[in-house]
């Protein structure tokens, strides 16, 4: 990121004055965001300095500016804020968070839902594991007995010349 520095010579030669009454919104704010990032370079040592990201992150965590001390502040927060302050917005907001309750709501009961039909599933599945197991024990048994009984047959019957 590179920064222009200017001296107050070169400001004034521009027509700006200590006071910057004669420059539009925007030329004051771009004159306050300059200041305050010369500031920030005279109190953290210059452009260069290996330590200004652990001084932005602590600016950004307890600066005055920037939410609730120790948490570092979102653009959702900092929206959030906006809305919330703004008494135009707040029929929208009210909204909004209404409609994300619904759908938080409906979600939890779309869950709740889903976890009632897996576990009815897997009854179903131990239900039809037990008759499986049923059917195995006592049908596989009986179709050996009557296809032993039929070879059986088949062979008495070979054995008799008469037939």
């Amino acid at each position: 990121m590179a920064v222009q520095f200017q001296s107050r010579e070169s400001m004034s030669a521009r027509g700006g004055t200590r006071e910057t009454g004669g420059l539009s919104r925007e030329a004051r704010e771009q004159l306050t965001i300059e200041k305050r990032i010369e500031a920030f370079y005279r109190q953290s040592g210059g452009p260069n300095n290996p330590d200004i990201p652990k001084i932005l992150e602590k600016h950004l965590l307890y600066g005055r500016d920037h939410g609730p001390k120790g948490k570092r502040e979102t653009l959702e927060d900092a929206l959030r804020d906006m809305i919330t302050q703004d008494y135009s917005n707040q029929i929208l907001f009210k909204w909004f968070m209404q409609m994300r309750m619904e759908r938080q709501k409906r979600a939890q009961a779309d869950r709740a839902e889903l976890a009632r039909m897996r576990g009815e599933l897997e009854s179903l599945k131990e239900q039809v594991q037990a008759l499986r197991a049923l059917i195995e024990e006592h049908v596989i048994p009986q179709q050996a007995a009557s296809s032993s009984a039929q070879v059986c047959g088949e062979m008495s019957r070979e054995e008799q010349p008469w037939s």
